[in-house]
């Protein structure tokens, strides 16, 4: 091998181990609260570029140096796990036992506060259309309710509301709703027992502590990822940098003490949901699936992004639940264009035990 090659070799696997250690090292913040590294737990976002960018190599060194495809291989099969909590493949779902007396229809859906009578009217027309059990909203006006009792009643719904969170539900509710106290500046998170199938189900919905980012951030945002070296975006790249961190160190928070409601209710049957701003690779998410299982994650395809507006495509509202069910179909309907968000549909059904 001549100098130059060996150069160039040696250059490209440095480059190479790096990306696999910012890989890994993304993957290991999920285990760290953000309140302890509140910025620095942002590079758990880059964990699709690296893994990109990793898989790249695989391709570059089977084209010139292929003794070594086995460094970027070996690196993403470390964090496998990882990347299929991110991106799951299964090939079909299992609706074979969707409408028996055991299963349960669940709808999660951020509806994005609803400005137009145009909005609320397709919001009712698409929970009319999936006839949910269950239906999670978050960013629900406090009047949405009260304004359209005439359509709840028709529906069967029982409802309860914290804020702008609020579940509508057709199986009856067993007492008030449990206070979730953790810190915020307006986000909301509502617990409540159901009686479902001869048993008590724990229902937790949760919109947890947005980025606030203005329109224009969000394109700031988008831009940077795109166009990481124009001045514009470096100038404002601080006060975004601020305005995330803070947030993810509230989302830690917030998920400690949605786990401890979990903890203390281990032997019962609990579905947790809703808008929780955080993708599949971060301390909020990974934390809720050490307990519980992920229903996209059991039962979705692709990287399923349930946000994309403004070039912001990221999966941040989410659905886990318990070992008494299991997940036969999780889809995200993307004709509903009433939000910012598109609403998660999931389909379970109860284990015999």
């Amino acid at each position: 091998m001549g100098g130059l090659k060996r150069f160039s070799v040696t250059l490209f696997l440095g480059a190479n181990l790096c990306t696999i250690l910012l890989l890994w090292l993304s993957v290991a913040l999920t285990f760290v609260s953000p309140e302890v590294f509140p910025r620095f737990s942002l590079l758990t976002l880059a964990f699709p570029i690296f893994l990109i960018v990793d898989l790249l190599f695989v391709v570059f060194w089977l084209l010139f140096h292929v003794r070594l495809v086995w460094v970027p291989v070996i690196g993403a099969l470390l964090v496998g796990g990882y990347i299929l909590d991110y991106c799951p493949m299964h090939l079909s779902d299992n609706d074979s036992d969707v409408g028996s007396d055991s299963t349960l229809t669940i709808i999660s859906f951020n509806v994005g506060q609803m400005k137009s009578e145009e909005q609320r009217s397709e919001l009712m027309h698409f929970i009319n259309t999936v006839d949910a059990d269950i239906v999670c909203l978050q960013e629900i006006s406090k009047s949405f309710l009260t304004n359209h009792k005439k359509w709840l009643d028709s529906t069967f719904y029982n409802t309860q509301q914290s804020g702008t969170v609020a579940i509508l539900s057709r199986l009856p509710f067993l007492g008030d709703t449990i206070h979730i106290d953790y810190p915020t500046r307006s986000n909301h998170s509502i617990a409540c027992w159901i009686r479902c199938y001869g048993d008590s189900l724990l229902l937790i919905n949760n919109h947890l502590e947005s980025n606030h980012l203005s329109p224009e951030e969000k394109d700031d945002y988008a831009n940077a990822i795109k166009e990481p070296g124009r001045e514009a975006i470096k100038n404002s790249s601080h006060l975004l940098l601020g305005k995330l961190s803070e947030a993810t160190a509230y989302r830690g928070a917030q998920t400690d003490s949605i786990c401890s409601l979990i903890d203390r209710f281990t032997n019962h049957s609990v579905i947790v949901c809703g808008d929780l701003n955080e993708t599949p690779i971060s301390y909020t998410y990974q934390h809720l699936a050490h307990r519980l299982t992920s229903a996209y994650r059991e039962a979705g395809h692709g990287p399923g992004f349930t946000y994309s507006r403004r070039s912001f495509p990221v999966r941040i509202d989410h659905l886990f639940f318990s070992s008494h069910w299991k997940c036969t179909s999780c889809r995200i309907d993307r004709t509903v264009s009433t939000s910012d968000h598109y609403p998660l549909i999931v389909h379970l059904s109860k284990k015999v035990r």
